[in-house]
């Protein structure tokens, strides 16, 4: 790898950088530090928290909403959510063990034929909280999030690498869910732990002592497969599983969650439903300049 892909994915949104030597030599770390420092003062600049939700993002690493639209609004919602679902093809989920009944994008543009979901897309109170993670400028719209409906039908053959804990990215970075259907125990509630979002000497060690693994430049690495070393063990059990807290919550429940932070998708159970409407935002602030929110490939989080 010459030193120009390096460089590249030291400026992308990815985790990982697949170069054992800059692992070696703690090259994430720093990367993580810088692009940290730049978000706090973009967020100084631009939003500054102002109401105990935004506190609770920016202190917890999550916040969750329950009732979040007044009823009406919801019920409009749900009512054009069911139509697209209908009119939608199902999908099929492979080797994960589940099946994804239904995926759909839906873009601002489109959302003119339908109003209850430009009127979710102009949702103020959602704006400010995504703009005060990310340190940006309240912006006038959501472009583009996906309605999403899951069936899981064989959770023994599920492998999917968002079931075990993992943070998505070295730099503040969020995800949207606003919960269409009741999410139990069974249905594979989002999981996260609290305050590992932030980047104390603790978060910061563990990436540094993570750098030195032969396999650390790897998408799929996962602290899971690494508790067989005290270090990995101790840190798992006393900084990630004992600030765990599963979303278990009713149907219009908001969670917005800053995935840099490590979180999972749980365990479902056969046969359990799930339906959300979700957005992923990353303003990558060692990025290009000018960058837009934007929506990812779902991986069932």
């Amino acid at each position: 790898m010459t030193f120009k892909d390096t460089w590249n994915h030291i400026r992308s949104q990815n985790h990982m950088i697949p170069s054992p030597l800059a692992n070696k030599l703690g090259v994430p770390v720093l990367r993580t530090i810088f692009a940290n420092t730049l978000i706090q003062l973009k967020r100084f600049k631009y939003c500054r928290p102002r109401n105990n939700h935004e506190k609770d993002l920016i202190k917890n690493g999550f916040v969750v909403i329950p009732n979040f639209l007044p009823t009406e609004d919801f019920k409009k919602l749900k009512q054009e959510f069911d139509l697209l679902m209908s009119q939608s093809e199902h999908v099929n989920s492979g080797d994960k063990g589940l099946i994804k009944i239904n995926i759909r994008p839906i873009r601002y543009r489109q959302s003119d034929e339908l109003p209850a979901m430009q009127k979710f897309s102009k949702n103020e109170q959602l704006i400010r909280l995504i703009s005060v993670g990310e340190g940006k400028k309240p912006f006038d719209h959501l472009t583009r999030f996906n309605l999403e409906n899951y069936k899981f039908v064989n959770p023994n053959k599920d492998f999917d690498q968002t079931v075990p804990f993992h943070a998505d990215v070295h730099f503040h970075s969020h995800k949207v869910f606003l919960y269409m259907s009741d999410v139990t125990e069974k249905s594979a509630p989002f999981t996260y732990c609290k305050k590992s979002h932030k980047n104390t000497f603790d978060r910061l060690w563990f990436e540094l002592r993570r750098g030195q693994l032969k396999d650390a430049h790897k998408e799929t690495w996962r602290i899971e497969d690494h508790l067989d070393k005290k270090f990995f063990k101790d840190y798992f059990e006393k900084k990630i599983l004992k600030q765990e807290y599963k979303v278990i919550s009713p149907a219009n429940t908001l969670v917005v969650a800053n995935v840099h932070g490590f979180h999972r998708r749980g365990v479902a159970s056969e046969g359990a439903r799930r339906e959300m409407i979700r957005a992923t935002f990353r303003y990558n602030p060692l990025g290009p300049v000018g960058e837009r929110p934007h929506i990812f490939k779902p991986k069932y989080s």
